[in-house]
């Protein structure tokens, strides 16, 4: 099972689904074509560059360039900028080649260096720096090298002769993402403030320590940030996005909720930023080649939202206006458009619409296919354009798809790619960058250039000479430079070079901008071992100011210090600002394993500490502790528990059980809630609560553990169910490897009605997909009948279900009966076989 939506593009479930359905009369299971005979598809010819660029539409004030196409860049999916203006692309040359993936496992990717030789502002020089790579998605520069995910590998490549190609090939990773399933795997690879490389679609991130003692690399867990494309803004916050949502962000760096594995459902990280139908998109032509398009699609043919948004920037140039500083500008390669969003940070996040009825850039060229997008070091917006008919994966292909391309003549021509730069009408043109042999001295001057290209290059570069000499001089900038952003990569900088000391940090804790404070608090962190009263001291006086963001960094920071010099801090933000949003998940995170002594502060306190009390709630179900929990139930009924504390016990209980609504999911105790049961037969509105919970809420000796449920399967079966388990791989992309599902991307497996519900209604889902009005599931009826029975066998069997294993025969008949369908079901359609 996989992703929302009819993925087309690897990563990025691109939708070409186009409106005339069904060749073959009234036959059963058939969805008939309404789409009005005045909405046709129009031709797509594969356009000159010139001609192309002709089809574009922007704004006043601004203008398209290009900077290189076919013959000297090819199948282009992302790029780097490097610190002497060259560009590093990574080409995916291999990915449908023809309409049934012909060849897609062939070595024939490449990264390729382009040169700008005469200064024009076109590339004009091709060096293959890299070849024979399968299906290699993301590049990024490191050090004397590069990085490139050719999953499931991840190479660091260096040119050791200095001839312009790579000779020396290091794994730096084994595991980076999944080589089976190219729309579902890793990419990215952004370099951040923080000194780490993040990637979407991947749970580990990646640091280069030139002086570490255990390797030139190193690594950490991470939480699975989007599908396709990471970016981040001016301080540090990271920002990704999935298909049939424009944009998401982690407002708290996620790596502290990790802290506490009892933390339940952060709202802090994979933050919604807003809903697809309320930032709707407005294509420059019809569009009827996206999925379900007879049915989707406004009355003028066009798309209504997104269904592909992809490689997400937010904007740190100079060269635009003031007004664009810090917005999001999104890909949607299936409506051909670029979105720009509005991003505002203050209370809660949130994006709109820039424009009301139309968008930053659009196209009436079908093959325009923006996949990535990049600051620039001249301020320009840099466009990466697949320029490719299909861009959906064998995987998903559907029987009426593939009419629709061959019909169009989508297969061809191959081998094509753009990059484009989208520029201020007004910004004057910029000399090639110099950083690659700028002095360190040079760089640190360029920390406090205007263009967060600049400002990232050079702290990269600086951390990766791990020149010394020029602490002094970055400490001078971090106290005195009069921008806030100079003063951050500053601090930054001194952090990847181990050179940040306790003066330094106690003047970012008292620096005049929020940001730069909380930049202080988190290098704080490093001085508790030495003397945790002193940290916590001054992380304190600055909470007096009172500012949110502060707030919820002190909560997070003060975690890193030992309990009797912190916790009393930790409480009294608890109880003075536990309202504020994400406060909770700050605080549960720093509390992690006190939770009950945490919550026993609290209950003395105020209805404030509602959302804290509830999150420490929720995370003392989490435990393996039977006592725990009856402790935890038992304050339902004891007089000394005030309204309040009830009413947060009852949502910790609402937020341990996964789902919302009527697609709750089962959630698992370590015994009989007895004391939940008794609250509950007590009457009144709580206790109407209680009783609907207990609905979800499952004990040991109810559930079923694997080994239970394999021991009544017989030989086969348990052979079936053993290969799904192999092959789930496939569906844990989106559903995740526990099938705890991820929000926006895939609801959660285990629990499900579907899947442990009829056979006939789980077949279904997978051979044609589903639907909730949201979120689309994409059909997955190019896997043969075994591998479907061996799937669904296992994921039937496994996290507590005893569902009956499914056999190839069930799936046959199931795809016998409904072969003439295309239209993905609805859970009413579903209702009958369930």
């Amino acid at each position: 099972m996989a992703k929302p939506s009819f993925a087309i593009y690897p990563t990025l479930m691109l939708c070409m689904i186009s409106a005339a359905l069904a060749q073959n009369g009234d036959r059963a299971g058939e969805v008939q074509n309404p789409l009005p005979s005045h909405l046709q598809s129009p031709p797509a010819p594969a356009l000159s560059p010139a001609d192309a660029a002709k089809t574009f539409k922007l704004p006043p004030g601004f203008h398209v360039e290009l900077v290189a196409s076919e013959p000297l860049v090819f199948d282009p999916v992302a790029m780097s900028i490097g610190p002497d203006g060259r560009l590093w692309v990574v080409e995916m040359r291999a990915f449908m080649r023809d309409i049934n993936g012909t060849g897609e496992n062939a070595p024939i990717g490449t990264v390729a260096v382009l040169e700008d030789s005469n200064g024009d502002g076109r590339m004009d020089k091709r060096t293959e720096f890299a070849g024979g790579l399968v299906m290699p998605r993301a590049v990024s520069l490191v050090a004397n090298g590069v990085l490139v995910a050719e999953p499931p590998n991840l190479w660091f490549l260096e040119d050791t002769n200095h001839d312009g190609k790579a000779d020396k090939r290091t794994q730096v990773a084994k595991d980076y993402g999944d080589a089976t399933n190219p729309e579902h795997t890793a990419n990215g690879l952004m370099w951040a403030m923080d000194n780490w490389i993040y990637s979407a679609n991947h749970t580990t991130r990646f640091r280069y320590d030139p002086k570490g003692t255990q390797g030139q690399w190193r690594r950490e867990r991470t939480v699975f940030r989007g599908q396709w494309g990471i970016t981040q803004d001016d301080v540090g916050r990271l920002y990704h996005n999935n298909n049939s949502e424009p944009l998401r962000m982690d407002v708290l760096p996620a790596e502290y909720l990790q802290r506490n594995p009892k933390l339940v459902a952060p709202d802090s990280v994979n933050f919604q930023l807003a809903k697809p139908q309320d930032t709707p998109v407005w294509p420059g032509r019809i569009t009827l080649g996206v999925n379900r398009g007879y049915k989707t699609l406004r009355d003028d043919g066009t798309l209504p939202q997104v269904t592909a948004a992809c490689g997400p920037v937010i904007y740190r140039g100079a060269a635009f206006p003031r007004a664009f500083h810090g917005d999001a500008f999104i890909a949607e390669p299936s409506a051909n458009l670029i979105k720009r969003l509005e991003v505002s940070n203050a209370g809660l996040p949130s994006v709109r619409n820039a424009y009301e009825h139309a968008e930053f850039l659009t196209s009436t060229d079908e093959r325009f296919r923006p996949v990535n997008l990049y600051n620039g070091p001249d301020g320009a917006l840099y466009v990466v354009d697949r320029y490719h008919g299909i861009i959906q994966h064998r995987i998903y292909l559907t029987t009426y798809l593939r009419n629709q391309i061959q019909e169009r003549g989508l297969d061809a021509p191959v081998g094509l790619g753009r990059i484009w730069r989208i520029v201020a009408d007004r910004a004057s043109r910029h000399a090639r960058p110099d950083l690659a042999k700028a002095s360190s001295r040079k760089l640190v001057a360029a920390l406090s250039r205007d263009e967060g290209w600049w400002r990232d290059t050079a702290q990269r570069l600086l951390v990766e000479r791990h020149d010394l000499s020029v602490a002094p001089a970055l400490e001078l900038l971090a106290r005195n430079a009069p921008g806030k952003f100079a003063r951050l990569h500053a601090l930054w900088t001194l952090e990847g070079l181990n050179a940040v000391d306790w003066p330094t940090v106690q003047a970012a804790l008292a620096d005049i901008d929020v940001d730069v404070a909380v930049a202080g608090a988190r290098l704080s962190e490093r001085f508790f071992p030495e003397d945790p009263v002193r940290v916590a001291g001054a992380i304190a006086t600055r909470i007096k100011a009172g500012e949110p963001a502060f707030l919820r960094q002190a909560a997070l920071s003060l975690g890193a210090g030992p309990a009797q010099a912190v916790d009393d801090v930790l409480a009294q933000l608890a109880l003075r600002h536990g309202a504020l949003p994400f406060m909770a998940d700050a605080l549960v995170s720093s509390w992690n394993g006190r939770e009950a002594a945490a919550l026993q502060k609290l209950s003395a306190g105020g209805p404030g500490a509602r959302a804290v009390a509830a999150s420490l709630s929720a995370a003392l179900l989490h435990y393996d502790d039977a006592a725990q929990v009856d402790a935890l139930f038992a304050r339902l009924a004891s007089k000394d528990s005030p309204p309040w504390l009830v009413e947060a016990i009852l949502d910790g209980v609402d937020r341990f059980i996964p789902g919302e609504g009527d697609r709750r999911r089962t959630a698992f105790l370590p015994q009989e809630p007895k004391a939940l049961a008794a609250f509950a037969r007590t009457g009144g509105a709580q206790a109407a609560r209680a009783t609907e919970d207990l609905k979800y809420l499952r004990w040991r000796g109810q559930q079923v553990d694997e080994a239970t449920a394999l021991a009544t399967l017989s030989d086969a079966e348990r052979k079936r169910f053993e290969r799904g388990r192999a092959e789930f791989q496939l569906c844990a992309a989106c559903h995740q490897p526990q099938g705890q599902g991820l929000a926006g991307l895939a609801p959660p497996l285990v629990g499900s009605p579907w899947v442990n519900g009829g056979t006939g209604a789980v077949v279904r889902i997978v051979l044609q997909g589903k639907t909730d009005g949201e979120m689309t599931m994409p059909p997955l009826a190019s896997l043969d009948d075994d591998k479907i029975a061996a799937i669904l066998t296992f994921v039937r069997r496994s996290w507590g279900h005893e569902a009956t294993p499914v056999t190839a025969g069930e799936v046959q008949a199931v795809r016998s009966e409904t072969k003439f369908r295309e239209e993905p079901w609805t859970e009413a359609d579903l209702a009958a076989f369930n």
